[in-house]
């Protein structure tokens, strides 16, 4: 599976996405926002995590019509968010992966394993790229179960090497990402128990092979889902 690179991943001969910045003035006050540039490592998903804002309104506001072609660089408006305390935005992952090594198990969830098999590719750094999941090689067409019960945030494509993805919201800040998919079960806004069949192995997006990226994330932070699982 290949990383969300720093770099994004654009077809060639496609220009950058211009981004128009909504910045429409209110009659006695400006529209509440701030102005985010992206940085490498960033993309839509993770950018509104951060702000906590909804995805879709951010690419409404920017007028994005795929979220796989925001170019380093691009200035985004984020609707209805403020600007956070620390100067630092969306943590690097060697934060992230400390912060990991260091996080305890928590009662609020229990995870179990979306599919069964040994891991191919473990949380951490892979070809000096950041891995924010693990990798389970499985039989294209393997159901994908939900590691615990949640709503579902995503369904489909549009995290660039992804492939098609179904995110999953649970107890707390915890979130769990199952990429690479063959077919997707659920769509947006569902709630689905622990277990359920949210998808099929699959490998779309940019991947060598049929398996499932697992990704567990406290608010944007991603944790090393062997910490969980059991």
């Amino acid at each position: 599976m290949a990383d969300l690179r720093a770099r994004g991943r654009c077809a060639s001969g496609v220009a950058a996405l211009l981004v128009a910045l909504a910045l429409v003035a209110c009659t006695s006050a400006p529209r509440q926002g701030v102005t985010h540039v992206v940085r490498p490592g960033e993309n839509i998903y993770r950018i509104a995590s951060y702000y906590q804002v909804p995805q879709r309104d951010v690419v409404r506001a920017n007028r994005i019509r795929d979220v796989t072609q925001v170019a380093i660089g691009t200035q985004l408006w984020i609707p209805g968010a403020r600007r956070p305390s620390s100067s630092k935005l969306l943590a690097a992952p060697a934060a992230a992966k400390a912060r990991a090594a260091s996080s305890p198990r928590t009662g609020d969830v229990d995870f179990a394993w979306p599919v069964r098999g040994r891991v191919s590719s473990g949380f951490g750094t892979r070809r000096g790229h950041a891995h924010e999941g693990i990798d389970i090689p499985a039989r294209r067409g393997t159901p994908i179960r939900a590691a615990e019960a949640g709503r579902v945030i995503h369904s489909g494509a549009g995290l660039g090497d992804y492939g098609k993805v179904v995110i999953l919201k649970h107890a707390g800040s915890y979130k769990t990402v199952y990429a690479h998919n063959h077919r997707n079960h659920v769509r947006t806004g569902e709630f689905v128990e622990k277990g359920d069949v949210i998808a099929e192995v699959g490998a779309s997006g940019n991947a060598r092979g049929p398996h499932v990226h697992f990704e567990v994330r406290n608010g944007q932070d991603p944790l090393n889902p062997l910490l969980f699982l059991e």
